[in-house]
């Protein structure tokens, strides 16, 4: 309790005190007088509680550790900038696997194709070696539409 409560809760009770002796006495002036007093130790004793308060908020301002704040906040912007970090590395590395993973299916789709064609050569080659004509007669027909198309 600061001094000004103090002074203030006093002087009201005093005013109350005097107010009461007043109005038995039948002293307006003394009454008046009273309530006066009692108001104005009300207002000081408010005074008091106004400074307490601003007081005591100081003091937990004061308390306040900054620099632990500010500590925490840095561990929080590094933490923040490894996970970014370890995302773009995740991120660089699925694109790579991808990448990989469709080379690989490419490699395998050209060699698929390779085997076939080779099959279709010989198969071809072997048609031609049975029957020969057969194979100079499609010659033929291809060679007349192509020249009938240009």
């Amino acid at each position: 309790m600061s001094e000004d409560n103090f002074e203030g809760a006093v002087r009201s009770t005093l005013g109350k005190a005097e107010k009461v002796i007043g109005e038995v006495s039948q002293d307006t002036s003394t009454v008046s007088q009273g309530r006066h007093d009692e108001a104005a130790g009300k207002a000081q004793s408010a005074v008091g509680s106004v400074k307490d308060a601003i007081s005591s908020t100081a003091d937990a301002m004061s308390s306040v550790d900054f620099s632990s704040l500010r500590d925490e906040v840095v561990k929080l912007t590094q933490t923040v900038s490894d996970l970014m970090q370890k995302q773009a590395s995740s991120a660089g590395t699925q694109m790579m696997d991808a990448v990989g993973s469709a080379a690989d299916s490419i490699s395998r789709s050209t060699s698929a194709a390779q085997d076939k064609l080779i099959s279709l050569e010989s198969e071809v080659g072997s048609s031609i070696q049975k029957n020969p004509w057969r194979a100079v007669v499609i010659a033929a027909v291809a060679g007349l539409l192509i020249g009938k198309l240009t």
